[in-house]
Order: structure tokens, then sequence, then C-alpha cells
């Protein structure tokens, strides 16, 4: 979930399973409606409108909540000493931004590393390593430890 690449290069980068969960949100929002439709019809007795219009009540609120916060996050970030720059690789059309160190106004610290800046929120999976990318994140900007007060 994170590595120094080179002496002035740390990469962060999202683990396999939420990689695939952003990357096939659409078919595992159509699989778990289905379930919960067919689960709904066949345990319960229901029948199959009440099902359907609970299914799709449970799976829209869901949905929209991940295609909301889904945009937010990278795929990676690769933070480069040398140059003083972020650049966050997105699957998406949009490719690879790149800004300055100085562009981050902070970085919460919390279950995701939210890089907030003036006009977008990035967000990625904090790494296991916290102490070391807890040190290796203050060089970048202000950093806000949240929950993780201790270090």
């Amino acid at each position: 979930m994170s590595q120094a690449v080179n002496k002035g290069t740390y990469l962060l980068f999202m683990p396999k399973e939420e990689q695939i969960f952003f990357r096939y949100f659409h078919l595992i929002s159509a699989a778990i409606l289905l379930a919960v439709v067919f689960l709904r019809i066949f345990a319960s007795g229901t029948n199959a409108e009440d099902a359907l219009v609970f299914g799709i009540g449970l799976v829209l609120s869901m949905y929209l909540l991940g295609a909301v916060y889904g945009k937010r996050f990278a795929q990676s970030i690769i933070l480069d000493f040398d140059t003083s720059t972020a650049r966050f690789c997105f699957p998406d059309k949009r490719g690879v931004l790149e800004r300055h160190f100085q562009d981050i106004r902070k970085i919460n610290f919390g279950f995701y590393l939210t890089f907030v800046m003036d006009d977008m929120r990035i967000m990625i999976k904090r790494p296991r390593n916290k102490k070391e990318v807890f040190q290796t994140l203050q060089d970048i900007s202000q950093v806000d430890p949240g929950i993780f007060k201790g270090f």
C-alpha cells in the first residue's frame, strides 16, 4: 500500500480489492440489487413489486454514495520530493493530475488519507505503516492526525 521507490519518491496505492470494487462498481450494484430482490421474494415471501421497491431503495442509496465519493479516490499517488510534486493517478478519463506540494492545504490522516486542495479532495487508503507515512506526509503539508493523535 506504500513504498519508497527511490530516494526522492514515495508511492501510495489502493489495495487490489478496492481497485476491483471501483472498477466494477456498476456491475456489483446490479448484482446486489438482484440478490436483495430474490432474497426478499424467496426468503420472506414478499411479492415481486414490494421486493423490487425495497431493493431499489436500498441499493440506490448505496449507489449514490459510491457514485459521489468514488470520484474522489485515486488509484495511486506518487510523491516526488525532488520536484516537490504529487501525481494523482486515476483509473478513469482524468488520467494523471500533478500538483505542487504548496497547492495541498492539508492532509487528513484518518482511515483514508485525504489530500485537501482548494478545488478538490483526493482520497486513498491509509497504509499499514502509519508512523512512517505520517512522518513522510509532514514534509509535504500540514497533517491532521484525526484519531491517531499519538504520532
